[in-house]
């Protein structure tokens, strides 16, 4: 048994070697060095602070923030690799050439052991960078919404948390902003909401500003604004015409459109509000004649604390007609007068008191139906204490519609009484 076990050995060693050495060679070109791509390793700048401390600030080139690596490693390796297992780095201090570029450098930072990378190819080998001096200024914040409140309400009032906010960054990108804006989606709120937003930054065309190099509060979703709504209530309008015709004419009709407005305020504002009063001065400032069509901004007649919601409802188309007056005198004798305050024990001499030509002004139609009886004409003694013979002034009460001089007078003989 003994001679069998060990008759020919060495070939028995040597078939077993070559079967090692069969196994490693096998093995070794299932698993042989090849290559992968990684695309868009990003770029960070370091020790930038040497720039900041000058007040300068340094910002990558618009594509040139990221590489391209080809990674050589056995294909074991190169399976697992991702973007992530590397570090792309360019150090501002050390390597910057030219003020205008700065060197690469790639490392890798998974978990393989070390030596398990061959080699990493760069897709290049400098990040291109602008520097310069970094500037500070202030911008006033423009508040926008999406949605809408919830049914029965509308949006009273939207405050940011800061009305003005610092930018701080590259020169040439803190010029280009011309408009900073907050906008809040308010859907379905009720009474007072505070929602967050980031602000956008936007150039004179309404593009938004890329805001990588820019330092401000509110670059991320960090920035409130303070939403309010208020209630809304349907009422009527209605205009003073007291002033409408100028001088010498008369207003004939009017008709306006809409007739009716949706006000908005808190619900105690506007719980006793029916009808809005539009005031005289709203219509014809310019004293036009004839046919005559205006459009009134009626908001800014409104209460205190109480809007038109929408802002096509503000308007209200005004129609007009101006007549020309036409004038006509009556003559009131001393009978017809109405003598108030008349000093006791003196009496007015009817028969040699003077009479009162009244020139009544109004429309045609007006004038046309006026009788003497409609008109009430008094004349005031109050200032007469004796007898004889004064001139005292007169208040002549007419329909409406019709007007006369306000500055009347009369003669009036006063004796003392029988």
């Amino acid at each position: 048994m003994k001679t069998k076990i060990f008759h020919n050995l060495l070939f028995k060693i040597l078939s077993v070697l070559l079967a090692i050495l069969l196994w490693v060679i096998v093995v070794n070109i299932d698993d042989a060095v090849s290559s992968k791509s990684i695309k868009g390793v990003k770029v960070n700048l370091i020790n930038t602070d040497v720039l900041t401390s000058q007040d300068q600030t340094i910002r990558v080139e618009e594509g040139t923030d990221t590489v391209d690596l080809v990674v050589y490693a056995r294909q074991s390796v190169l399976q697992s690799l991702r973007a992530s297992d590397f570090s792309a780095t360019a150090d501002v201090q050390k390597d910057l050439l030219y003020d205008n570029m700065v060197k690469i450098d790639v490392s890798y930072v998974g978990n393989l052991s070390s030596g398990s990378i061959e080699k990493i190819e760069q897709s290049r080998t400098n990040v291109l960078v602008s520097i310069e001096n970094q500037v500070t200024e202030q911008f006033k914040v423009t508040v926008d919404h999406t949605g809408s409140p919830s049914d029965g309400l509308v949006l009273g009032s939207l405050v940011p948390e800061q009305s003005l906010v610092e930018i701080t960054g590259p020169e040439s990108v803190v010029e280009r902003i011309k408009k900073v804006v907050a906008t809040v989606d308010i859907t379905g709120i009720t009474g007072t909401a505070v929602r967050t937003c980031s602000l956008e930054l936007q150039n004179s065309d309404g593009d938004p500003i890329d805001g990588t190099y820019l330092e401000y509060v509110g670059k991320n979703d960090d920035f409130e604004v303070t939403a309010t709504t208020l209630n809304t209530k349907l009422v009527g309008i209605s205009f003073d015409v007291s002033t409408a015709a100028p001088e010498g004419y008369g207003l004939t009709a009017i008709t306006y459109k809409p007739e009716t407005v949706t006000i908005a305020g808190e619900r105690a504002r506007i719980s006793g509000i029916s009808n809005l009063e539009i005031p005289a001065e709203a219509l014809n400032p310019d004293g036009e004649t004839g046919s005559v069509q205006q459009t009134v901004d009626i908001s800014q007649y409104l209460p205190e604390g109480v809007i038109i919601p929408e802002e096509e409802d503000k308007d209200i188309v005004v129609t007009m007609e101006f007549q020309a007056l036409s004038t006509a005198t009556y003559v009131f004798t001393p009978s017809q007068i109405v003598y108030d305050n008349t000093p006791d024990g003196l009496e007015v001499d009817v028969s040699d008191s003077g009479s009162l030509e009244l020139a009544v002004s109004g429309l045609p139609e007006a004038l046309a139906g006026l009788s003497m009886e409609a008109v009430s004409v008094h004349a005031d003694l109050s200032q007469c204490s004796r007898a004889g013979t004064y001139t005292v002034p007169v208040t002549a009460t007419l329909p409406d519609g019709l007007s006369c001089p306000s500055d009347l007078t009369v003669s009036v003989r006063l004796t003392r009484a029988q």
